[in-house]
Parts: structure tokens; sequence; C-alpha cells
């Protein structure tokens, strides 16, 4: 009777064991996946933040020869959004064929403008108060 109770108590201790080392196998995968998790919720978070400080080496790069410095293409002009200011613009573009600047009544307009690569038109980008505020094409 007793061989059978330290049976019992022994086969009871092996399968806590087994169980233990289950959760140990479980653990193992949670901790990685929650980690990856929390990396690309941060990542989500942060990048439209720290976007415009990334090396310039990170950044769109013209490939046309024959497009001028004064010229934006259809895909370029797209790619500028409302996060874009006048130095992004600036490193993004190059410097426009004409820019104007304005002050009326505490407010600060800049407007650049680029010819349209490969085509008859312009671009207009204007900046109220630092911040872009238009984007419009001309002669489509």
């Amino acid at each position: 009777m007793r061989e059978g109770r330290l049976r019992a108590a022994f086969s009871f201790w092996q399968d806590s064991g087994t169980g233990a080392r289950k959760r140990a196998g479980v653990t193992t995968v949670t901790k990685p996946v929650v980690l990856a998790a929390l990396v690309l919720a941060a990542f989500v978070f942060l990048y439209p933040h720290v976007r415009d400080r990334l090396p310039e080496t990170l950044r769109y790069e013209r490939s046309s020869a024959t497009q001028s410095s004064s010229q934006l293409s259809p895909s370029e002009f797209d790619q500028i959004d409302s996060y874009f200011t006048p130095a992004r613009l600036g490193s993004f573009a190059g410097e426009p064929a004409t820019r104007t600047d304005a002050s009326v009544e505490g407010v600060d307009l800049e407007c650049w403008y680029y010819g349209v690569a490969g085509e008859r038109g312009a671009y207009q980008i204007c900046f109220e108060n630092g911040k872009l505020s238009t984007k419009v094409r001309f002669g489509q």
C-alpha cells in the first residue's frame, strides 16, 4: 500500500514537471512575439515624427539625368505631403524656378514654382507660416 502511494506521488511529481516544461515552452515563444508586436507598434507610432530627421541617404533620389533641378516629375509632386516644410522641399526638390514671399496681416506666405518634367505646365507649392497649405498643377 505504501509502495502504491509512493508511485502515485512520484507519478504526480513527474506530471507537474511536464506541465512546467510546457509552460516554459509557451513562455519562450510568447515573449519574442509580444516584444516584436511592441516594437512594431512603436515604429508605427514614432515614424511620422522622425521621418524629417532621417539621413539624406535614406530619402528618395532623382534618377532622371534629363530633368532640370527646377522641375518635378508627377510622381515627385505626388510625394509632397502635409509634413513638408520649405527646408524639406528644398532638400527634396532643389531650388524652384521662381519663388514668391508675402506677408499679409500676420500670415507669412511663401510659394515655390517648378516646371513639370517632360510635359508642359507648372507646379505651385505654397506654405502658410512655414507649413504646406496648397499644391496645385497648372496647364494640365
